[in-house]
């Protein structure tokens, strides 16, 4: 964030309706909406829990200090009344509004988001939200609606990394997992049965009128089998389709039972996570291969129904201030690079090479670049293996027991300020979320590069920090990034209001259903 101002993110198209629903009555509030997803969650806990499918339910039932917006992706206040650089740029105070409650009742105050913040940044706590809100040093109240985020100079990343962050009672503690959700969102939390379905309710006493609920209940229900969803739906079990293959989007957009909405690829990158800390992707060559291995432009056309971008290398589409167009050749498609750099690795042809693409159930996408990967290292003589697990052990292998050596998956925030961007996850190696055992050695000037980006104000500064922060990233490969992911939504034509986020960020509030 600049000092008095919010960090902004790169422009780029808005969601659009592909196809629109025939001119109706002005909806009635009121009614239950029924949302189907890919999977079911593996976790109640609003800190802990990384994948899409809670992020999507969570987001209404917690409130966050920021939100993004979906159409601009600009970053606003959203519980917060206000951000302000103050103390020579060293503090960030945040104003808060008064006579907000929790859903059991308490009342929320500065103390309840000091708690939140100061147990997120507590490494016992394993947030994956750690790096996030790293730069920030110590938490002060000023009073019930004012505290201070203190910093050693203006963060680009702290009011972007405040949309993610949900804001819990004091009294309940760090254990989340174990306890029903209460949050002071505009949805309250009733019940998750699990492999069934997860509900949740309006809040009728929320603070904010402007973004009171029209509908007062959503069930969100887990369906594995894609056509099952697409059949639930054009059956009318079903108001949405949440998240679907993009295959698929051909045939509903010629179906006028159905509405077909479309995130722009902008916010995820297809991306791989690799295991550097051990053999063979210890090795920069082994790596590389898997740059060159996948042909992008085939599967965009293939798998993704066109849909996309297959300009890769960058977590930025081209479209972003910050993207390094260098970059965009630094990988494509050829095989025979791909056995020269595993026999250069070390592995002589079809000898050695021992690993596992480790695949979540029920995630399409990753099984099929999972699949061609290992087709292009089998074209040269090596024979990788496929592992498909349920997410909840994938999630589990990847971030907490570190047992994988490659796993397909569509990191976000490329449409967030880049200092968000950089720091967590795939991406980032000062933090518990890095799976892939980057390390602050692993490139030298790396991180520098990445924290000058963060702290200036100046946008010509920090577009050459971020040139070599990229141009570090694909001459070293950590990961290999293959292009930027659409997501596509199916719905009856009787639900209106719904704007897609592309950071699953999802806000349900002006969702309303006709019957």
């Amino acid at each position: 964030a600049q000092p008095a101002a919010q960090p902004t993110a790169a422009p780029a198209a808005q969601p659009t309706a592909v196809q629109q629903a025939p001119v109706a009555a002005q909806p009635k509030p009121g009614g239950t909406l029924t949302v189907s997803q890919s999977v079911d969650i593996n976790t109640l806990h609003p800190w802990i829990g990384t994948l899409n499918v809670w992020k999507v339910i969570k987001t209404d039932v917690y409130d966050q200090l920021s939100f993004q917006d979906p159409e601009t992706f600009e970053f606003k206040p959203k519980l917060a009344r206000s951000f302000e650089w103050t103390d020579n740029n060293t503090s960030l105070l945040v104003t808060l509004p008064g006579g907000v409650s929790f859903h059991n009742g308490e009342r929320l105050t500065a103390e309840d988001v000091k708690f939140t913040l100061d147990s997120i940044r507590d490494q016992q706590v394993g947030s994956w939200l750690r790096g996030f809100l790293a730069p920030i040093k110590d938490v002060q109240i000023v009073d019930e609606t004012h505290l201070k985020l203190k910093t050693d100079t203006v963060e680009n990343q702290i009011i972007p990394a405040l949309a993610y962050v949900d804001i819990t009672p004091k009294g309940m503690g760090t254990d989340l997992a174990k306890t029903n959700p209460i949050g002071s969102g505009p949805f309250k939390f009733v019940e998750w049965v699990p492999n069934d379905r997860i509900v949740i309710e309006r809040n009728t006493s929320y603070w904010d009128q402007a973004r009171m609920p029209k509908i007062d209940r959503i069930v969100f229900k887990p369906v594995t089998e894609m056509q099952t969803r697409i059949s639930q739906l054009l059956a009318g079990n079903a108001d949405m389709v949440y998240d679907f293959a993009l295959l698929e989007v051909p045939r509903l957009q010629a179906d006028r039972r159905v509405v077909v909405t479309l995130n722009p690829p902008a916010e995820q990158s297809f991306a791989a996570y690799v295991n550097i800390r051990k053999p063979p992707f210890n090795k920069l060559e082994a790596r590389q291969a898997l740059g060159w291995a996948l042909d992008r432009e085939a599967f965009f056309k293939n798998f993704q129904a066109g849909i996309g971008s297959p300009v890769g290398n960058s977590p930025f589409t081209d479209k972003h201030w910050a993207y390094e167009p260098k970059t965009a050749d630094a990988y494509k498609y050829d095989l025979d690079k791909v056995g020269q750099l595993l026999e250069q690795a070390g592995f002589p042809k079809g000898q050695g090479l021992d690993f596992s693409f480790l695949v979540p159930i029920g995630y399409p996408e990753f099984k099929q670049i999972s699949t061609i990967l290992q087709a292009a290292f089998a074209s040269v003589g090596y024979q990788p293996a496929i592992e498909e697990v349920e997410i909840a052990q994938w999630s589990a292998r990847l971030n907490q027991t570190r047992d994988f050596s490659v796993a397909v998956d569509y990191p976000g925030r490329g449409t967030a300020d880049p200092a968000l961007t950089y720091s967590a996850g795939l991406l980032y190696p000062p933090t518990a979320a890095n799976v892939g055992g980057l390390t602050p050695e692993s490139i030298p000037g790396y991180v520098d590069a990445i924290r000058e980006g963060a702290t200036t104000a100046d946008r010509e500064k920090r577009k050459a920090a971020y040139s070599k922060v990229q141009t570090l990233w694909v001459e070293n490969l950590p990961g290999p990034i293959y292009g930027h992911r659409s997501a596509a939504h199916a719905s009856l034509p009787s639900v209106k209001g719904f704007v897609p986020h592309a950071a699953f960020q999802q806000s349900w509030t002006a969702v309303s259903v006709e019957r």
